[in-house]
């Protein structure tokens, strides 16, 4: 401001009241201190007028427990980093906790974000109906929302950040069959959910996946099968059982995290004449990249997408700045043991 006043030849004074749009300026001199800024290019910091005020912001963060290794660690992390790098910015992270197989416990989730009042919400919507009516509510009282994973169409939303669904999942496909009319038949092992309704990115990849079957090779079946997410002696027996019954079943796909779950079976069985492909950069899920029981993997940065999803909350709330985009997103990177190494060195 000091160097506005006196590149403008008037008072630090006067360069605050027209900066605030105050009375007891003239045209001239506004206009003049106005020429001046666009000059220079000055800025006020506006990160120091939050921090004189005081202000706190709330955030609150729904996602489900998760135990070490799994998708929703890498989103607690992007969570964290952004809150953390915003230190010093007064903002109060409350993450609620759900179980992702309970409907009723989402529910709860949901019920104490609108206790907490928050400023800000994240969240990525496992439960789409229910997600739509905490967010038509939160929306209502003007409180900005940032989904990641999938987003609800009919819902007002600050960002949405990440990978295309429905492309991912057509061109799982072109990788896994391709044209070859030669593969009858595809399975699909999903996540039973027990009472709980289907991952709607999941239905959304499985959709991109039979669209292009249908485009280029009709005549390939896909067929679907649940696994447990946490059973491991099932599974063993389900994936045993499937292929007795199916031998000339070459190709296997999960349009979720948990690719590991089958190529753990096809470790331990010494079974390598399969095609197996996966999605999400799990640690688990790229050891057996490496080791070559997942032939391809359709990864996306999810920390980092987590992490730009808070950053745009937090820079609404301090700056009142929306994202360049609405809908922000993430490239689709095809790994394979040959470049999985150089992949994870760019981290």
């Amino acid at each position: 401001m000091e160097q506005v006043a006196q590149a403008a030849g008037v008072s630090i004074g006067t360069v605050d009241r027209v900066l605030h749009n105050r009375e007891g300026v003239s045209e001239k001199t506004r206009k003049k201190v106005f020429k001046v800024i666009n000059e220079i290019g000055y800025k006020p910091n506006i990160y120091a007028s939050i921090l004189s005020r005081r202000k706190d912001f709330s955030i609150v963060a729904i996602i489900p427990y998760f135990q070490t290794g799994e998708y929703w660690e890498l989103v607690y992390s992007g969570i964290t980093r952004a809150v953390k790098q915003s230190q010093g910015l007064n903002i109060d992270l409350k993450i609620f906790y759900y179980n992702q197989f309970d409907l009723e416990s989402f529910r709860g989730a949901c019920r104490n974000t609108i206790d907490a009042q928050p400023d800000a919400l994240f969240i990525a919507p496992i439960y789409k109906e229910d997600t739509i009516r905490l967010v038509h509510r939160l929306t209502s009282l003007s409180i900005p929302v940032a989904y990641i994973d999938t987003k609800p169409e009919n819902t007002d939303y600050l960002a949405y950040f990440g990978m295309p669904l429905f492309e991912s999942g057509y061109l799982a496909a072109d990788l896994l069959v391709g044209k070859d009319p030669g593969v009858k038949e595809v399975v699909s092992f999903n996540i039973d959910r027990g009472e709980a309704p289907p991952n709607d990115s999941m239905l959304t990849r499985h959709r991109g996946f039979r669209a292009y079957l249908d485009d280029n090779n009709p005549g390939c079946k896909l067929t679907d099968c649940s696994m447990s997410p946490f059973d491991f002696l099932h599974n063993m027996r389900l994936f045993d059982a499937f292929f007795e019954e199916h031998p000339d079943v070459k190709h296997i796909v999960t349009f979720n995290s948990r690719a590991h779950l089958v190529s753990d079976w096809m470790e331990i069985r010494g079974i390598r004449d399969k095609k197996l492909l996966g999605f999400d950069m799990l640690q688990a899920n790229m050891r057996a990249l490496k080791n070559g029981t997942i032939s391809v993997l359709i990864a996306e940065r999810t920390d980092k997408e987590a992490f730009n999803a808070v950053k745009s909350l937090i820079d609404f709330l301090v700056l009142r700045q929306r994202p360049r985009h609405r809908d922000n997103f993430s490239s689709i990177d095809i790994l394979t043991r040959y470049n999985v190494d150089f992949y994870l060195a760019e981290e």
